[in-house]
């Protein structure tokens, strides 16, 4: 992005959960105006046993954006999933979608704990995100409403935020 003469914000934090992150969205955006968000949540969540529960703070963290160009990044699987990359893939529209278990060519290299990404499997997955997103991006910079938008996407694919295995909400009686 350097190179490119792009003006970026990083704003991470070790443990954290689409839950929290939800609250806290859009004061950062409100606060720094960003021309595109790219979101890589959902690592935590991937054991959890209700993962449905979470497309509500999913949806508020994309609604927190809007109208912004974003992507949420899904993150590359590090055990079974039990269904937080299918809620992610559902819940994050108009954001689009970069399923890092398809996208990126290989498995990623990890760190001892078999969870985190190694140097070299982070350079893979950047690689992969980079040279997507280069290609998702709609050079015109103009909107369907007229406005401009330096990093603007084209529009996804269909199915895109089609679930690979629809989820069940479960509702309290």
């Amino acid at each position: 992005m350097k190179a490119l003469g792009v003006r970026y914000e990083v704003h991470a934090e070790t443990s954290s959960f689409t839950t929290t992150w939800a609250a806290r969205l859009p004061r950062l955006i409100a606060d720094s105006q960003p021309d595109l968000v790219i979101i890589n949540l959902g690592a935590n969540e991937m054991s959890n046993v209700d993962p449905a529960a979470h497309a509500p703070a999913i949806k508020r963290i994309v609604k927190a954006i809007a109208p912004r160009p974003c992507v949420w990044v899904s993150p590359p699987s590090w055990g079974p999933d039990t269904g937080i990359t299918d809620v992610i893939r559902e819940s994050s529209a108009p954001c689009r979608f970069f399923d890092s278990d398809r996208l990126v060519k290989g498995p990623i290299p990890r760190q001892k704990d078999g969870i985190h990404p190694s140097a070299e499997g982070g350079a893979l997955w950047a690689d992969a995100f980079w040279t997507w997103l280069l290609h998702e991006h709609d050079a015109s910079g103009v909107g369907p409403d007229g406005s401009t938008q330096p990093w603007l996407l084209r529009p996804g694919p269909a199915g895109e935020h089609t679930p690979l295995v629809p989820y069940v909400t479960h509702t309290a009686l």
